[in-house]
């Protein structure tokens, strides 16, 4: 967003509706902004398994027939042929998948056209230092394309000597926070490339980061997230989740590296009679090897950038480590500039372990971005990804799927 409004805070509160007059030292600047955002892409299609097919992976994985059809498959049935299932089975997120699916089904149609879209948002800034230097700062993005979504949005900052306490509601985490390899997220019209997980799922509800003040080249953030049911009941899942993560600057390197622990109050739970029975293709294998993120868990991530000449360099590394799946990502870019281009590439890599039967899905991403700016504000940029993704759930159907994703987008920051 490259222009803003800029009030001044008596101006602020008249925008606001407060009509009192205000203190002359009042410092609380506010600044409005936004961006429209025109897309248009194309990705490719594919043929996703049915739990039809699915039955016959779990078959050959086990070594024995299931007596029925996978659509009328009993519990007792999954778990007699399913290594250490048991009571220990998953409550199921359907058609999970370990990064992006750089791809879709196109419900049963084949891509014969570009997919158009549009995003817009509203960007408010209010910040300012008081008398007693007490530094104050509020800030909310407002997705017009998603208003229901932005509700429960908040995010305010005090600063001082102390360094600078962030309220936010859905937790902020401290890995986060160090998280220095740029975007966490290549996000294209919600397709996720890759990305490393940015905390676990104790941090939610109204959470708090403490960035201590800055030590020379260090600087030290500690998370904490009461209560991921945000009431503050004794119910929640997850309670006192922490975090912590530190950033270095070293020889010309920026360094950062986090840990978040959560620890869930009743652990796994399952429901493989309804998953296995009703399920999708990837709910059942997800019930049958046990893929779900859930339980205690923990995440660790280490990342660095640094430059060489005109070239920014990248490198990241993460383990989200549940009761039942892990997820591991690795990656790597690179981004320079020639004249008025800005040009960077990624590679991204990440395998979901189950935790039965040496089961996996692994998915590699390469992912090109140019991008220029037209004029003040008007920003072109076109994205280009392929992905090769290897999903047990998709083992009796699509296969091995390798697949493509291209995007232009028109971008007019205000």
């Amino acid at each position: 967003m490259d222009k803003k409004i800029l009030l001044g805070g008596a101006a602020a509160l008249l925008l606001v509706g407060n009509m009192y007059a205000t203190p002359a030292n009042a410092a609380i600047d506010l600044s409005i902004g936004g961006e429209a955002k025109l897309t248009a892409n194309m990705s490719e299609c594919y043929a996703a398994a049915t739990a039809t097919d699915i039955e016959a992976l779990i078959e050959a994985v086990e070594g024995a027939a299931i007596s029925s059809a996978a659509a009328n498959a009993t519990a007792a049935e999954v778990s007699t042929h399913v290594d250490g299932l048991g009571s220990n089975g998953a409550s199921l997120v359907a058609d999970d998948t370990v990064a992006l699916t750089h791809s879709e089904t196109c419900g049963g149609n084949d891509r014969s056209g570009v997919d158009w879209g549009f995003g817009k948002e509203l960007a408010i800034d209010a910040s300012g230092t008081l008398a007693n230097g007490l530094e104050v700062s509020f800030s909310d993005t407002l997705d017009l394309t998603d208003t229901n979504a932005e509700t429960g949005g908040f995010d305010l900052t005090l600063g001082g000597a102390f360094g600078s306490l962030q309220f936010k509601d859905g937790a902020p985490s401290a890995v986060d926070a160090a998280m220095v390899t740029g975007k966490k997220n290549l996000d294209v019209q919600g397709q996720n490339l890759g990305a490393h997980p940015t905390e676990t799922d104790g941090s939610a509800g109204m959470g708090i980061l403490w960035s201590a003040p800055s030590m020379s080249s260090l600087d030290l953030f500690v998370g904490w997230a009461p209560n991921s049911g945000g009431d503050g009941l004794d119910n929640a899942a997850y309670e006192n989740t922490f975090s912590i993560g530190a950033v270095v600057e070293a020889g010309g390197m920026e360094i950062g590296a986090g840990f978040e622990s959560a620890s869930h109050a009743t652990g796994c739970t399952a429901n493989v009679a309804g998953d296995f029975v009703a399920g999708t293709a990837q709910s059942i294998v997800n019930a049958a090897y046990q893929g779900d993120y859930c339980g205690d868990q923990t995440l660790t991530y280490v990342g660095a950038t640094m430059s060489a000449g005109d070239i920014g360099l990248s490198a990241g590394y993460s383990i989200l480590d549940t009761d039942e799946a892990d997820k591991t990502t690795m990656s790597i870019g690179a981004s320079t500039s020639f004249d008025a281009y800005d040009v960077a590439i990624d590679y991204r890599n990440s395998t979901k372990d189950y935790l039965n039967a040496n089961v996996e899905d692994t998915q590699s991403v390469v992912a090109v971005e140019v991008g220029t700016s037209l004029g003040d504000g008007v920003d072109l940029g076109v994205v280009f990804s392929t992905s090769d993704a290897d999903f047990a759930a998709e083992a009796a159907g699509a296969g091995s799927i390798t697949t493509y994703f291209v995007e232009a987008s028109l971008t007019v920051g205000f």
